[in-house]
């Protein structure tokens, strides 16, 4: 792992899921995200240690175990280190297998809970809310960004970097991932369409080599992957559909590799469309012979 400049005293470390860093004048340092595990956690340490730093916060964008998991790690080295959350999202870290009850709908069956959907109880100190928050002698911008999940927020610091979790993806991933995990899909356009409007100085997202370079483009195909979806699951929708059937099809369209884990995030995305799709009246819902059928 490598601490790369970006502005300021703003730094990344790139990694399977990107780890921002705001450096302190007096040798202390504030991490957006920390990655999966302890594994991903001894290493973000090391790579610090090596520059003269130590964590005092750590600033989490979602509650998303790729991007939590290794905080509990941290603070275990580091005790002084303080966690933040929004509200909403440090219900689900403090309680980490909430993600697969909503997932599943019940109490999660074998195979379900893997740790890539399941991290150790993350207690966070502090509730990060919409505005300003000061951490320090510094202020970091607290922006909404929901929809990926229910309460994920963007962290900018007095940089103009923002950091945007899995608020929108790269190209490579939107190729290997084209129906993306989103839990609010009217809420997921909301923050696209922010975004897309918003002039920072620097974006970064999570699973990206680097800060984007032409953010607005990524954003704008962000949507349009969105809107092809949509579109997808109308013309799918001309014949009457169970969820099931209606997830089968849409694996099958994309060749999607399967797992217990990847079937429930697929569903439960394809659950998220659907909800939208209703909102909008643009398609129907009926029960017959103990089956939910969705239609146009």
């Amino acid at each position: 792992m490598e601490l790369t400049k970006l502005r300021g005293r703003t730094y990344y470390i790139q990694a399977p899921t990107n780890v921002g860093v705001y450096r302190y004048k007096n040798g202390l340092c504030a991490l957006i995200d920390t990655g999966l595990d302890n594994t991903t956690g001894r290493k973000l340490l090391e790579t610090l240690e090596e520059n003269g730093l130590k964590v005092k916060y750590i600033l989490n964008t979602h509650a998303h175990p790729d991007h939590f998991g290794a905080d509990n790690f941290i603070k275990e080295n580091q005790p002084a280190s303080i966690i933040g959350a929004s509200p909403l999202e440090k219900v689900f870290m403090e309680n980490s297998n909430m993600e697969n009850i909503i997932l599943y709908g019940a109490a999660p069956m074998p195979g379900l809970s893997t740790r890539v959907l399941k991290a150790k109880d993350t207690a966070a100190d502090i509730e990060l809310t919409e505005g300003f928050v000061e951490l320090g002698d510094k202020k970091f911008e607290i922006v909404p960004l929901e929809g990926h999940t229910i309460g994920q927020i963007g962290i900018v610091t007095e940089d103009g970097v923002i950091f945007c979790g899995d608020a929108f993806f790269s190209e490579d991933k939107m190729e290997k991932y084209p129906l993306p995990f989103v839990f609010d899909v009217g809420a997921h356009l909301k923050t696209l369409e922010f975004l897309l409007e918003s002039n920072y100085d620097c974006y970064v997202i999570s699973h990206c080599d680097g800060p984007v370079e032409n953010p607005k483009s990524l954003i704008q195909k962000n949507i349009d992957n969105i809107n092809e979806n949509l579109g997808l699951i109308t013309d799918i929708l001309s014949q009457p559909q169970t969820r099931e059937d209606l997830t089968e099809l849409i694996i099958k369209k994309y060749d999607i590799p399967m797992n217990i884990s990847q079937y429930f995030i697929t569903i439960t995305s394809v659950s998220a469309f659907l909800t939208f799709l209703l909102e909008k009246q643009s398609i129907s819902m009926d029960i017959i012979d103990g089956k939910m059928y969705f239609y146009v």
